[in-house]
């Protein structure tokens, strides 16, 4: 689908936009949200793109600023893919997220541009020939349903619960450190004694990113991604919109790094990577914790660890996505429910 086409089916239902291409905008509209998520963050958008695209396939970004009255209002990621044969509606590949409104917006309005995006979606689904929708609710601090959800329900979709880990990082350092699981208290503090730790932002130098890629690489035992989607994520870093922890040994060799997102109001797991050899000692647990301290002198609101998955879950996750998100939960002070909403179009 071509841009002016899709902005011509948004002006027949209603909305008026402008796509993301205009970053400046993008960004400042993002700077009025209420709640700055990272899932909305233009460079996290491109990285994901990018990721995407390295993986296969057709990959359109739609993603736009939606005005009402001449006045930019919300954002909202939208991207269509192909891929395997098969058509999608999606924001950069994950679940498609609901538009999110800026500071002050009135329910009425919100309301009103949330039925015109819901009418964009038929109206794409029609050209696209996409049958079914698989869109989510999205952390802004609240635990009330929104708009979306609600929208969604009432026009018969299907709402699945899903599980998401946080670190609340308005509670003291002690406090929060007293949700850890028991034996990684003991652990963190055992690294701390084997490993030197760092956190490096925009002043990280680019051998030390390319320590990072190649360790990575190593570990991995093959290329999983682009070299372009690594320059970006050091840009990111560089831009000082993420940061990266890293841990080296008595020699400076490095056993280990994770890379984090940070907005003003959330932080994120983005990568990680540890030398297997080391594997019997404390790495990730200090890469963690190193990680909670930043975003708090950084004064971010929540930590999204990642999701909690359960043997029971549909899809039925995997082995290794069980024993990710049990280690993850050793450091969460909240488990909160969010909602995988699939309708039928």
């Amino acid at each position: 689908m071509k841009a002016d086409h899709f902005v011509k089916l948004c002006e027949r239902s209603g909305l008026t936009v402008v796509l993301r291409q205009d970053s400046s905008l993008w960004a400042a509209v993002y700077e009025r949200l209420p709640y700055q998520s990272i899932s909305y963050l233009s460079s996290v958008i491109d990285y994901q793109l990018e990721y995407q695209r390295g993986h296969g396939g057709s990959w359109d970004d739609f993603s736009c600023v939606i005005f009402s009255n001449k006045t930019p209002i919300a954002l909202w990621p939208i991207t269509i893919s192909v891929k395997d044969k098969a058509v999608n509606l999606s924001s950069y590949g994950r679940e498609l997220l609901p538009p999110i409104f800026v500071k002050d917006c009135p329910n009425k309005t919100k309301k009103s541009v949330s039925k015109s995006a819901l009418e964009l979606i038929n109206l794409v689904s029609d050209e696209i020939g996409l049958h079914k929708l698989i869109s989510a609710s999205v952390f802004d601090g609240s635990q009330a349903l929104s708009i979306w959800h609600s929208l969604l329900m009432k026009g018969g979709a299907e709402c699945n619960v899903q599980h998401n880990l946080y670190v609340d990082l308005l509670l003291p350092l002690e406090k929060i450190k007293s949700h850890f699981r028991k034996s990684y208290r003991s652990l963190i503090i055992t690294g701390e004694r084997i490993w030197n730790t760092e956190v490096l932002s925009d002043s990280i130098e680019i051998d030390v990113w390319e320590e990072f890629r190649s360790l990575h690489l190593a570990v991995a035992g093959k290329v999983t991604r682009s070299k372009e989607s690594w320059d970006m994520q050091y840009r990111s870093v560089k831009n000082g919109e993420s940061f990266l922890v890293v841990l080296r040994n008595d020699n400076k060799k490095l056993v280990g790094a994770g890379l984090f997102d940070c907005t003003k109001d959330e932080g994120s797991y983005s990568v990680g990577v540890y030398d297997r050899q080391f594997f019997d000692k404390p790495l990730g647990h200090v890469v963690q914790y190193r990680a909670i301290q930043e975003m708090q002198q950084r004064g971010c609101r929540w930590y999204f660890i990642g999701r909690r998955f359960y043997p029971s879950d549909q899809p039925t996750p995997s082995e290794k996505e069980l024993s990710i998100s049990h280690f993850k939960e050793g450091f969460a002070s909240h488990c909160f429910v969010g909602f995988q909403l699939v309708k039928t179009i």
